[in-house]
């Protein structure tokens, strides 16, 4: 899978070299951090058998680029969050293992989305973002004293929008997107509604 690797390695990439090219092009660069919950929707927030996981932390950190007199901008972000069983999958494990049993996802990966803010004068900016990413899962699961781990690195996509408030030479913001990450063999695909708030500097 040396071609998923390039694809993981061509998103940080983006992101490094995304500052240099705003340079060059007399752009200021935003950089940014957040935090927030990640919430998990369809099959890996519940299946049918209400096996699933709960909703946990998230953190990101990001550089935003805005074409000059242009509402559209390109932005490269890297996540890092994960998710615990909730108490019907733990049930499920503890009963197959005949022992207390758990289980936990871990997404590490990164996004290049385009945005479109609206107001761009405006000190209230709302804004919309999508694009494409690679993220690396890990699935490990814990019984007694022994662990298992399966992992990945897969293709995602996300959507979503959020409202930036300017203050000088930052904007804090709060946003929400659709996250969905391509499944594993034998796993749901992961798909979460991640909500963070946070900050940017930089730029106008």
């Amino acid at each position: 899978m040396s071609w998923l690797r390039e694809s993981a390695g061509a998103v940080v990439v983006a992101a490094l070299v995304a500052p240099a090219t705003a340079a060059a092009q007399g752009l200021r660069p935003q950089f940014g951090v957040a935090a927030g919950v990640a919430l998990p929707t369809g099959d890996y927030h519940a299946a049918a058998s209400g096996d699933g996981f709960n909703s946990a932390w998230e953190g990101m950190a990001l550089v935003a680029l805005k074409l000059a007199r242009w509402p559209v901008g390109l932005r490269a972000d890297a996540t890092y969050g994960t998710n615990g069983a909730n108490d019907q999958l733990k049930a499920a494990l503890t009963s197959s293992f005949g022992q207390p049993s758990d289980e936990k996802t871990k997404l590490l990966g990164g996004n290049v989305d385009l945005t479109y803010a609206f107001g761009s004068a405006a000190r209230v900016q709302p804004y919309l973002l999508g694009g494409i990413g690679v993220y690396h899962i890990t699935i490990s699961v814990t019984s007694g004293g022994s662990a298992a781990d399966n992992s990945g690195t897969r293709f995602a996509w996300n959507l979503g929008g959020g409202v930036a408030y300017r203050v000088r030479g930052a904007a804090l913001f709060v946003e929400a997107r659709s996250l969905n990450v391509a499944a594993l063999a034998g796993f749901p695909r992961t798909t979460l509604l991640p909500i963070t708030a946070g900050v940017r500097l930089g730029g106008r």
